[in-house]
């Protein structure tokens, strides 16, 4: 049986302090009786007392009584020194280990976090600013963001973080998409070895918590994986996240082996991840870990009116007819009072050549937009002509409705355009007048933009040639081809061409930057296309019709007579391909491809070369290599090539609105085979992007080709792509040399900034404009920017099915006190020693102490001459 009988502090002074000895002193004795020894120990003490006194009573009166009662006190004294000596005391040391276990903080950080909030409600605004000291009129208009008002409120609540450590260590997560731990703040535990007192230094005392014991954090990480993480403080909230996973978040922290005691979680609750939390919210009530959560943000759904997109081409002609499509988002505009129609207005803005400034806004254009009871998208197009040449960009903006939320989106622009001053001369060949010919003759020659001379195969040699130019001969010289800036070949007649011919149109391809386009036909396209004479035009087209050309061609040949009508249908990934590309709107576009007429006739080919993309394919007909190209676009040299192994396009004018679908598929082929450096037939390459937008975050991969100043396709192991923002910032990205592709190179960079941008290449201060710039568009995640307003009901279900509770973040304070204390309490005592052990002062000291103390009664007794 152990009896404390002192105080910390009164036996620290009786025995010292040792500093090698750690743990708090206690005192034992070691031979105290035990059960009924305890009460013959009682009555020998009672009973020595009484004889004590009872001598001294009937001592003889030398003295007076109270000389009487010391003496009896001093020999009373001695014998109880003397027992204490037979019951052996004895000190041991006493260690008290505090367990405390994990709480686990999940911040936000998606970029959601990353914006102000409008509050209609201006009592929120005054919650706020009074918990995070901020300026109320700045929070009210959303000047100031929420991580800023999180971070203030956090850091003016060092007390509420100090009774959270007493309850457990803090494991600091950041979640957007994916999880990214920050810091470990360490538990407060007692040091009870000396003083008693807590420590919050993050240090471990001699009563250590095991959770920043040694080789291990509050998370049982590996001290060397954990060190960084480390602090004493809580790092400031960076909202840079593409995206809000609260599942993943709310997964890895419950499948973390450690002592977790409960979870806080900081969000707006606009999760969009593919997963459910609530799920995990029932797994953590089961697992008895209470989530706490903390919402941030205005609950009221934001009332806004936003140009979420805004698309145009990036090259016109003047004259040239071009549209600008806008989407309007609109989102709890139906309140009474509200208009339920807007005016939408296009705004242009001229591009300085040298400085890049833009100047003045010019509105050339507006709609009236009835605005969707229920809100929603809605699009908005604009059709407009330029006459003059330069370049612009186009901006579709709105005005501001009555307290709506968000004004920063009522405004965006387009990539920027560039509108050139030269006519597109194109050469029309044809073996015949089929209807292909004759549609697309009569289109050419009515743009304005476009300077076409036909050459009719079977026109009388008595009658003259049509276009806009007329000719009396094909050209026979790379000076004379190199005037025309696109070669278009419907099903030509094979007599009249030889192998100088087909040699020149490759050096036109090659080194003039010239377009080539062929379309096959049932008349004479099986008989070109394998004669050894003409087998130029076969290294030009962006197809292969098989490995052995002489044998795949007779078979060719074979199979063409009987070729059926097809199934054509286009590929989806390359629907947004400058020839096929009707509307920006993907499901649009494949609206309109779907409803074109299938092909009649097509000629049989094997598979696109490896550079080259598909964009038709027939439905009926596959072989080894997949479904049978029918239109493919592709590079030879510097120049562009398009096959289209169908005819019958002509049929396509009765999809739409008086042919306009046919007539925009012919002026957008033109266009894709020009692409304007060829223009000049100088450009020595070109960079393809996947498309013209990208989301913040995003992996923007780019391709080249590119060919050396003799417009040889270069050796080059490396070459740099130069991207510049509207800002005027440069970003250089290596693009590296595809083994086994002459000219091609391939790269990639991540989108880090919102903006737009334009791409190109540094071949060198001789080759400023060997490249033309392509613009792209780096814009935020839609699934950010879409839903950002406080989603409490999702938060209070989550807070609700875990046996957590919810606050907003203004009560961030009183979190604390709802956290459990789970700490845990283990005692360790050392082996015990005997009291006059300890030290040479305590050894002396119970031997002298009863000696001394009955010599002075023995002494006093002699004096008062008692018996």
């Amino acid at each position: 049986m152990i009896f404390i009988l002192a105080q910390d502090s009164w036996l620290r002074w009786v025995i010292g302090d040792d500093p090698t000895r750690a743990g708090t002193p206690r005192l034992q004795w070691a031979n105290f009786p035990e059960s009924w020894g305890v009460f013959v120990l009682l009555a020998f003490l009672a009973a020595l007392g009484y004889g004590v006194f009872w001598l001294y009573r009937n001592e003889i009166n030398t003295c007076s009584p109270r000389l009487k009662i010391l003496l009896a006190v001093l020999r009373f004294s001695s014998l109880l020194l003397l027992i204490g000596m037979f019951l052996k005391p004895s000190v041991f040391y006493q260690q008290i280990s505090e367990t405390k276990p994990t709480i686990a903080v999940l911040r936000d950080s998606s970029l959601s976090i990353d914006r102000g909030d409008r509050y209609r409600e201006s009592k929120h605004a005054q919650r706020l600013a009074k918990a995070s000291g901020l300026n109320e009129s700045e929070i009210q208009n959303g000047t100031i963001k929420r991580a800023q008002i999180l971070n203030e409120i956090i850091k003016r609540n060092p007390a509420a973080i100090e009774e959270m450590r007493k309850r457990g260590s803090l494991r600091i997560v950041d979640f957007a998409d994916g999880n990214n731990p920050v810091a470990i703040i360490p538990a407060i535990v007692k040091d009870e070895t000396k003083s008693g007192k807590e420590k919050s230094d993050g240090k471990p005392a001699d009563s250590v918590d095991p959770t920043v014991a040694e080789n291990s954090d509050p998370n049982g990480n590996k001290a060397d994986e954990s060190d960084a993480l480390i602090k004493k403080e809580i790092p400031a909230l960076v909202p840079d996240g593409l995206g809000t996973d609260i599942w993943l978040a709310l997964k890895e922290t419950l499948d973390d082996s450690t002592r977790l005691s409960s979870i806080v979680l900081v969000s707006d609750g606009q999760h969009n991840g593919s997963e459910d939390p609530l799920e995990l919210a029932r797994k953590a009530a089961t697992l008895d870990k209470p989530i706490y959560v903390i919402g941030v943000g205005d609950p009221n759904p934001p009332k806004n009116l936003a140009i979420t997109d805004v698309y145009s081409r990036d090259k016109a002609y003047p004259d040239e007819p071009i549209e600008i499509e806008a989407i309007l988002q609109s989102s709890q505009v139906s309140e009474l009072g509200m208009p339920s129609e807007v005016t939408i207005q296009l705004v242009q803005q001229a591009v300085d050549p040298k400085t890049r400034e833009l100047g003045a806004a010019e509105s050339i254009g507006s709609k009236t937009i009835k605005l969707p009871s229920a809100g929603g998208r809605t699009r908005v197009e604009f059709e407009h002509t330029m006459n003059r040449p330069g370049n612009y960009v186009f901006s579709v903006l709105t005005e501001p409705i009555a307290n709506e939320t968000e004004t920063s989106d009522n405004r965006k622009s387009a990539p920027e355009m560039e509108v050139i001053d030269e006519k597109i001369r194109v050469l029309l060949i044809s073996g015949l007048p089929n209807w292909d010919y004759q549609h697309l003759q009569r289109l050419l020659e009515r743009d304005s933009s476009i300077s076409v001379s036909c050459w009719l195969q079977s026109m009388d040699e008595s009658r003259p040639q049509e276009g806009n130019e007329p000719i009396s001969r094909l050209p026979r010289s790379l000076e004379e081809l190199g005037k025309y800036n696109i070669v278009i070949m419907i099903d030509p007649n094979p007599a009249e061409f030889d192998k100088a011919w087909m040699d020149l149109l490759q050096d036109f391809a090659r080194n003039k930057a010239g377009g080539v386009l062929y379309m096959a036909g049932p008349q004479f396209t099986s008989e070109f296309l394998t004669m050894n004479r003409l087998s130029g035009i076969r290294e030009i087209l962006p197809v292969k019709f098989g490995n052995n050309e002489f044998i795949d061609s007779i078979q060719a040949l074979a199979d063409a007579k009987d070729m059926a009508p097809g199934k054509m249908i286009p590929v989806g990934h390359n629907l947004n391909h400058p020839v096929m590309s009707f509307r920006n709107d993907a499901a649009m576009n494949q609206k309109i491809w779907s409803e074109m007429p299938n092909v009649p006739w097509s000629f049989p080919t094997l598979s696109a070369k490896p550079t080259a993309r598909v964009l038709l394919e027939r439905g009926d007909t596959a072989n080894a290599e997949g479904n049978q190209p029918l239109m493919v676009a592709g590079r030879f040299g510097a120049g562009s090539g398009l096959y289209m192994g169908f005819h019958g396009s002509w049929l396509w004018r009765t999809v739409g609105v008086q042919s306009q679908y046919f007539d925009r598929f012919w002026i957008q082929v033109v266009r894709y085979l020009v692409e304007t450096r060829s223009l000049q037939g100088s450009r020595r390459g070109y960079v393809d992007l996947e498309k013209t937008e990208f989301e913040l975050g995003n992996r923007i991969n780019l391709m080249a080709r590119v060919l050396d100043s003799q417009f040889q396709p270069s050796q080059a192991p490396e070459i740099q792509a130069v991207i510049q923002s509207g800002d005027g910032r440069l970003q250089k990205v290596p693009l590296k040399l595809v083994p086994e592709q002459e000219g091609r190179y391939e790269g990639s960079f991540v989108a880090q900034r919102t903006g737009n941008y334009v791409v190109n290449l540094d071949l060198g201060a001789d080759a400023e404009k060997a490249i033309d710039p392509v613009p792209f568009r780096i814009v935020m995640p839609s699934s950010e920017a879409a839903s950002f307003w406080l989603n409490e009901k999702l938060l209070k279900e989550i807070a609700e099915l875990s046996g957590g509770k919810y606050y907003r973040v203004e009560d961030f304070g009183s979190i604390a006190a709802d956290i459990p204390d789970l700490t845990t309490r283990a005692e360790f005592n050392g082996p015990p020693e005997p009291l006059w052990d300890v030290s040479p002062f305590m050894r002396w000291l119970a031997w002298l102490l009863p000696v001394f103390l009955l010599s002075l009664e023995w002494g006093i007794r002699k004096w008062k001459k008692l018996l």
